[in-house]
């Protein structure tokens, strides 16, 4: 029988980048992953039932994050609660915010059914361990160490019955824009092939990155696919960047995903977004 109750929601800020540290712990200690929950740091648990999540609800939750910046996450710490281990988020005061902004729209769903009192930002890698076997496997997980993050938007999730099943994202502030190659018939041909699953990474020369002062991709970053008419029809999160020689590049050395989103107007600064790039359904926090 699974530990959670269907139509049970929760608003969480996933942490791609924490996969390779986390997921075989995760996928032995942590309950949620069973049921398809990725490494995440909760914002708020349980959110409304799964009926009550009427436009209205969701048009308020999309103002309110859409009012946030995104923000850069490092986890450079192992934390332990009784029986549980976990990374510790830093800074963790944007986090908090998140949560208290929710909180404060939706004071009928306290973090955590309010079993709580200060709630601790965190990561959860493990649970039901004893005091020995939370010991070893706190020194290990600190060996991979530090892991950072960069929080883009926060992603609301629902419990079917068979898992957690992704139905909306709400980005952090507006996301910029990502445009591949000029408008006309090239782009049109990227577009659709990133839609279509196609198209599942994609890779630029660190040389131009250093030659014209700009950062280099980071995971957990949003940007907002435009086609040829400048319209956004997607929204890419960047899931993986690796820096690696030209001869060992290959089409799948970078990661995102792609999320679709309603046309709306183009603007922002023109970015890159790195990786494969998954086609998903319209989510709830982009309708109108």
């Amino acid at each position: 029988m699974a530990p959670f109750e269907i139509g049970e929601t929760a608003l969480v800020v996933e942490v791609p980048s924490a996969e390779p540290l986390v997921r075989g712990l995760r996928e032995r200690y942590d309950p949620s992953a069973a049921y398809g929950m990725p490494a995440h740091v909760t914002v708020l648990y349980p959110f409304l039932p799964r009926e009550r999540l009427d436009d209205g609800v969701l048009r308020a939750l999309r103002d309110l994050f859409a009012a946030r910046r995104p923000f850069e996450v490092v986890f450079g710490g192992v934390g332990r609660f009784p029986g549980a281990l976990y990374f510790a988020p830093e800074p963790d005061g944007p986090l908090r915010e998140l949560t208290e902004a929710v909180t404060a729209c939706r004071p009928e769903a306290p973090p955590y059914g309010g079993r709580f009192g200060d709630i601790v930002p965190h990561l959860t890698v493990a649970e039901g361990l004893d005091g020995e076997a939370a010991a070893g496997l706190a020194a290990d997980l600190a060996a991979g160490l530090p892991v950072t993050t960069f929080a883009g938007g926060v992603t609301l999730r629902v419990f079917d019955g068979e898992g957690w099943r992704a139905e909306g994202f709400f980005p952090l502030g507006e996301p910029p824009v990502a445009e591949f190659a000029f408008p006309g018939p090239l782009r049109d041909r990227l577009v659709a092939a990133i839609l279509n699953g196609g198209k599942t990474a994609t890779a630029g020369l660190l040389a131009d990155y250093e030659h014209c002062g700009d950062p280099l991709p980071v995971a957990g970053r949003w940007t907002a696919l435009a086609d040829s008419a400048g319209r956004r029809v997607a929204l890419l999160e960047t899931t993986q960047v690796r820096v690696v020689p030209i001869r060992r590049s290959t089409r799948r050395s970078p990661v995102t995903r792609a999320r679709g989103t309603r046309p709306s107007p183009s603007g922002g600064p023109r970015t890159s977004a790195s990786g494969p790039a998954r086609r998903c359904p319209q989510s709830w926090a982009d309708r109108r």
